[in-house]
């Protein structure tokens, strides 16, 4: 357990060494993820990371978008419609105190997680080789309701 009292420079030290220590197994895990067949009618990509507050631990989806949506949860196939949990390793840190979250006037560690959360994904995407990949994609996190964004692949076309 992470006990409450570091500072904010202590505590975005201390979280970002433990996104920096899952950083391999979220990298292989994007790697195979990434290599897994899309199926046609994929038009876009969105991941989200939800940050995870009050002893919950952060998580990253998924979420595979077109024209025509489907919902089936028996096909494990990458289709337009499909959302999944992407098992990146976040479920660790829900040893955090969780008044760094829920203290929002005296700490808001929230605020400080999302930036956090956001490059060190980007990062774990890019270095699996994400970059190329052939359906745009972008990187959304969830802060209650306030949504930051982030270009994954190179196929996005901002307007």
């Amino acid at each position: 357990m992470v006990p409450y009292g570091l500072n904010k420079d202590q505590f975005t030290s201390m979280y970002r060494q433990k996104l920096d220590r899952i950083s391999p197994t979220a990298i292989e895990v994007l790697r195979n993820h990434l290599l897994r067949p899309v199926e046609p009618g994929v038009l876009s990509v969105n991941v989200v990371i939800f940050p995870g507050v009050q002893g919950e631990s952060p998580s990253a989806w998924i979420y595979y978008s077109g024209d025509h949506n489907k919902v089936d949860h028996a096909d494990t196939r990458l289709f337009s419609g499909r959302s999944m949990e992407l098992p990146v390793g976040l479920e660790g840190l829900s040893d955090i105190d969780e008044r760094y979250f829920t203290d929002v006037d005296e700490f808001d560690g929230v605020a400080l997680v999302v930036p956090l959360l956001s490059r060190w994904l980007a990062e774990c995407w890019w270095k699996a080789g994400g970059w190329s990949y052939p359906i745009p994609t972008m990187l959304f996190v969830d802060e209650f309701g306030r949504v930051g964004r982030e270009v994954l692949t190179e196929a996005v076309k901002l307007a």
